[in-house]
């Protein structure tokens, strides 16, 4: 992470070896606790008060060096202060019971509390050994055991522990002998005593493996929901009996809580006082910040709990130059120096958290420092949003209509007189296809010349259909001019006709090629009487009665599908299948016509 740097780790909890450590910062106070607490395990137990200006002089670092210090010969017994501020006989238990099991390496499930059971049951039964109460074939070798393998003696779990076995068998009677001897030895309660020698009995020749042993443990202290006064005296006795094989400490920090309570601090000190003159081997390390003991504990307490609390103040001073660059060197080996220099130590710095969380912070700011400038990458289109962006790019291009393109040489046929006005008629969609046979048809034998010549057959034409009804908006069809355009051919026609010669058709535009779909264009064919022949719409078809007429007028008609401006002469049954289809065009298109 961009934020990680050698100094952000600035708490620590007891009992966790430190990541880094400095020999030189708060050595005095480390000296002077483990001097004191290196005594033999029969000598007096004495109450520490572990005192710093403020919070974050080390002192948890501090009493974590000294555990692992004396964790051989000493049992360090951590307080946790229920809700912060509460610490009582029913947690101090708790937290003992938590501390002795914990599990042994490579031991097979074995704990702490296994340990401490069988060197207790041999310490209890050497006296017994010894003069005889207990009877034994080898006397000497049996006291030899007792005394210097005591766990091996006690295994419970070995089938060739002899003495262990024999204990099993005979607990009931040896267990009452095993409490009085203990009592006797630590001048503690036989009563209470009695309670752990059974407890721990049960606890020990149970299999490791069982998960139930720890669990009826637990429900072994508390069967009866027993007052305060029972669970001190259990208390009590339990510490003593550890007492008589090492030395016990009960360490108290991180009591910031007690600050909000005003009787708690009481409380604490009347419970540590009661409890240090019933063990008198035990030892306790009560862990405080200046302004907490002077405002919670001074305040409430007399003049005698205020100094057994203090019977050894041990005071942790402002770090030095050499134990500023120390911790530095800790941290970051071989850079202390170069960060000593940049950080800035204002008032209140010369403490191990203050001094370190400094250094963190010079360090970000010269790393931020050392960083190039911040240049913004250019931000790239995902690319399924790239194709999406040309596929909208393509349909927009594809949606633009582009008109008909009029080729060139076309170009001149399409343009239009001026005196003639064109209209487009609308036809429905089903009519339209219907009516495109006989309209190119039509529209080719009146002279409206087209190049492009339609490949369906055209069929005979029927009556004329109402205008009104058959016209609708359609861009499919072709349509003539209006009434005076109509006339106006029609009258040269006639004079071309009583003159012997064809009229040219006007240049009126080319009418649209139309290639009905072949389905539609076979059932028209079936619908009508008789089919076409083969021609070709723009081709001349002799009619069977006209042709007559025609001949006897002598007319001529022009091949308007040749497209030539030469009209030859046609022969008379030609020229009535022209004045049939004129004819036939007015009817249809023209009006009053």
């Amino acid at each position: 992470m961009a934020n990680e740097h050698p100094f952000q780790s600035l708490f620590q909890s007891l009992g966790r070896p430190p990541a880094s450590h400095a020999e030189s910062v708060n050595r005095n106070a480390y000296e002077r606790l483990r001097d004191i607490l290196t005594v033999p395990v029969d000598k007096p137990g004495r109450c520490i008060l572990l005192r710093a200006p403020r919070a974050g002089y080390g002192k948890t670092h501090l009493l974590t060096r000294v555990e692992h210090e004396l964790g051989s010969t000493h049992e360090f017994v951590p307080l946790q202060a229920v809700c912060g501020s509460q610490i009582d006989a029913s947690t101090v238990i708790n937290d003992t019971l938590r501390r002795l099991l914990r599990p042994l390496p490579a031991s097979g499930g074995l704990c702490v509390l296994d340990l401490v059971a069988r060197r207790l049951f041999a310490l209890a039964l050497q006296p017994l050994v010894g003069s005889g109460e207990v009877p034994c074939q080898d006397r000497e070798g049996a006291l030899v055991a007792l005394r210097t393998r005591p766990v091996e003696t006690f295994d419970f779990h070995h089938e060739n522990a002899v003495t262990a076995h024999w204990a099993r068998e005979n607990f009931e009677v040896l267990g009452q002998r095993l409490a009085v001897e203990l009592s006797r030895r630590g001048g503690l309660s036989s009563r209470g005593v009695g309670f752990w020698v059974d407890a721990l009995f049960w606890f020990a020749s149970a299999q490791p493996e069982n998960p139930g042993r720890v669990k009826g443990l637990a429900d072994a202290v508390l069967a009866g929901d027993p007052g305060e006064g029972v669970l001190m005296e259990r208390l009590e006795s339990l510490l003593g009996l550890l007492a008589l094989l090492t030395r016990v400490v009960l360490v108290a920090d991180d009591l910031e809580g007690f600050s909000s309570d005003e009787s708690a601090a009481l409380r604490l000190a009347s419970f540590l006082g009661s409890l240090r003159q019933s063990v008198e081997r035990l030892d306790v390390i009560l862990s405080l910040n200046r302004d907490i003991w002077e405002s919670a504990f001074l305040p409430r307490l007399s003049g005698g709990l205020a100094d057994r609390l203090s019977e050894v103040v041990v005071e942790l001073e402002p770090l030095s130059e050499e134990e500023m660059l120390a911790l530095l060197e800790s941290r970051v080996p071989g850079l202390g120096r170069q960060v000593l220099e940049h950080v800035d130590r204002g008032e209140g710095e010369n403490h191990a958290r203050g001094l370190i969380r400094a250094a963190g912070v010079a360090w970000l700011r010269a790393t931020a420092a050392s960083k190039p400038k911040y240049q913004p990458e250019p931000v790239m289109e995902p690319a399924v949003e790239s194709v999406m962006v040309e596929e909208r790019k393509a349909a927009a291009t594809e949606v633009t209509v582009v008109e008909d393109e009029v080729p060139a040489d076309e170009e001149e046929a399409v343009k239009l007189p001026v005196a003639q006005e064109v209209f487009e008629p609308k036809v429905r969609p089903e009519l339209a296809i219907g009516m495109v046979g006989e309209t190119v048809a039509d529209a080719s034998a009146a002279g409206w010349g087209a190049e492009t010549p339609v490949e369906e057959a055209v069929v005979e034409a029927k009556p004329v259909q109402n205008f009104e009804e058959t016209v609708q908006d359609s861009p499919f069809m072709a349509v003539p001019a209006d009434d005076a355009g109509v006339l106006e051919a029609e009258t040269v026609e006639a004079d071309a006709v009583a003159s012997g010669g064809v009229p040219e058709p006007p240049a009126v535009p080319e009418p649209p090629s139309f290639s009905a779909p072949p389905e539609l264009v076979e059932e028209r064919v079936a619908s009508n009487e008789a089919a076409i022949p083969e021609a070709g719409p723009f081709e001349s078809v002799p009619a069977s009665g006209a042709g007559d007429e025609g001949a006897a007028a002598g007319g001529t008609v022009v091949d308007v599908g040749s497209g030539s401006d030469e009209a030859p002469a046609l022969d008379s049954a030609e020229g009535d299948r022209v004045d049939d289809l004129l004819k036939q065009f007015r009817e249809r298109y023209g009006r009053g016509g």
